[in-house]
């Protein structure tokens, strides 16, 4: 159902490209790398981010993730920095926000107006 509910939000966007889908993380880094994606959103068993993806963010620093609680009502960004940020209550149009205003921190640096996003079912 959560899968459903973020295809339906995130195609909805004009200013959004989902640029995968994959059905497990087994090869998140690789696809990161070919999509060039800036986003990854995926589902979390709690709030702590699983140890792959951590090594995804020391081999790509720009990227952030997005993880949605098995609720899909909680949702953690991480970045590099290191950084987890509690987002509380998440709805649909909080999770589109979240994308544009971590994406809009870099927007200086890069000049794409899409903000590329892989999704992990």
């Amino acid at each position: 159902m959560l899968c459903d509910i973020l295809a339906d939000v995130l195609s909805a966007e004009p200013d959004m490209e989902v640029v995968g889908v994959l059905s497990s993380r087994g090869k998140l880094r690789a696809t990161v790398a070919e999509t060039k994606a800036d986003v990854v959103v995926l589902a979390l068993e709690d709030s702590e981010l699983p140890e792959d993806c951590g090594r995804l963010l020391h081999t790509h620093p720009r990227i952030r993730v997005l993880g949605v609680a098995s609720d899909g009502r909680r949702g953690f960004l991480y970045e590099l920095r290191p950084l987890k940020a509690s987002l509380g209550e998440l709805s649909p149009q909080q999770l589109v926000n979240t994308i544009r205003t971590t994406d809009r921190r870099e927007a200086k640096q890069r000049a794409r107006a899409t903000h590329r996003v892989l999704r992990v079912d």
